[in-house]
């Protein structure tokens, strides 16, 4: 090999805009245990496709016949600009900032393919890329490939940006000399992200409780959410950066400031949004992952745990002509948590002309929510 091939590679990198790139063997993990003892303990709540092709995550050879080296990049991923003072009087939601702008399956994607252009030419052979929409256990192969180390939010962190990437696999058949993995462990004693967490999804190891976690329930859940879990997403619409802000690990990068309206948007905008209006609006957007049903029913839990009497409005009229079941019983739910007359009299309204989940969720609310003040007559 070539003395100076990879100095050549990580030069193509940078030049595709990665921030990072090392180098593994191409073989297989000896992850295949701690995934399967994560799996068999019910810990990836319902994303049943982890259940599936198990070798494939943890053997590059499953994926590229004659494998050799598995490349891995880093992307620089912006933190947010600092949240609105009172969301709760504003009624502002909250989207994870890797969400802004360009779905970055897309835009990582043209980047790989640029590369491997390159990669081609430097280091010819057979290739294959992907995000991490890929089966290979990139975070895994980041480390090996002495890109960093694992956190306790269990993200891979990077000295120059923290958990603030987004990892990018290139697998070849080239034979490339390894980097050596990264030992080190630089948390130290830092906790800092643990607490973080408001669902307690962090359990200080490299695996997490994947059914609390505030990104899976916001994204990956298609149903209702956990009703003891519901007040602590807070104003969580989709994703959550909370154990990442809490680091000291990074980031590089600060979002502009007016990215601002995409990251905290309405509340009341997003449940009122139409099935064309949401695709209007978060076209090419991460966004769209959660649906127009699931970005509704997270803002109608959002309007629900404001305190804000200004949502009843909005949400009485969601729970009586949404056309999706799941965001009427969520409205209802959020009208029991506002704890006022007209919310209960919006209850009261709909009780008798809704579908069986819908009207479990209404009589949980009346149960919770005081009784509307009697109409005087004239």
């Amino acid at each position: 090999m070539p003395p100076d091939l990879k100095e050549k590679i990580r030069g193509a990198a940078v030049e595709n805009g990665f921030s990072a790139c090392g180098f593994s063997n191409a073989v297989s993990l000896p992850a295949i245990s701690l995934l399967e003892q994560w799996i068999s303990s019910e810990r990836h709540g319902f994303m049943d496709y982890l259940e599936r092709d198990q070798d494939l995550r943890v053997d590059p050879g499953s994926l590229l016949a004659g494998a050799a080296t598995v490349v891995v990049l880093a992307l620089p991923c912006a933190a947010p600009p600092p949240p609105p003072i009172d969301w709760r009087f504003s009624l502002k939601g909250r989207i994870a900032s890797y969400a802004a702008g360009e779905d970055y399956h897309h835009a990582m994607g043209r980047k790989l393919e640029s590369f491997t252009e390159q990669l081609q030419r430097l280091a010819p052979g057979d290739l294959r890329w992907q995000v991490d929409a890929g089966p290979l256990l990139e975070k895994d192969f980041a480390r090996r490939a002495g890109l960093g180390w694992f956190g306790h939010n269990t993200n891979i962190l990077t000295r120059e940006a923290g958990s603030w990437v987004m990892l990018g696999v290139v697998i070849t058949t080239a034979l490339i000399e390894p980097d050596p993995p990264f030992q080190a462990d630089h948390c130290g004693s830092c906790r800092a992200c643990l607490p973080s967490c408001p669902t307690g999804a962090l359990d200080n190891g490299p695996t997490i409780q994947a059914d609390r976690c505030i990104s899976y329930l916001t994204i990956e859940l298609r149903g209702p959410l956990p009703l003891h879990l519901r007040p602590l997403v807070d104003n969580w619409v989709f994703g959550c950066d909370l154990c990442q802000l809490a680091c000291p690990w990074g980031p590089a990068l600060r979002a502009e400031d007016s990215l601002g309206e995409f990251l905290y948007p309405s509340l009341i905008e997003l449940l009122k949004l139409s099935e064309d209006d949401f695709r209007d609006r978060y076209r090419g957007s991460a966004v769209l992952r959660a649906k127009r049903r699931g970005l509704a029913r997270n803002a109608a839990v959002a309007l629900g745990n404001s305190g804000n009497k200004a949502a009843v409005g909005p949400l009485a009229v969601a729970l009586a002509s949404d056309r999706d079941e799941l965001v009427r019983a969520h409205s209802a739910w959020a009208l029991g948590q506002l704890q006022s007359g007209e919310a209960r009299a919006a209850l009261n309204r709909s009780a008798k002309t809704q579908a069986a989940p819908v009207q479990a969720e209404i009589e949980l609310a009346r149960s919770v929510c005081p009784a509307a003040p009697l109409q005087r007559s004239r």
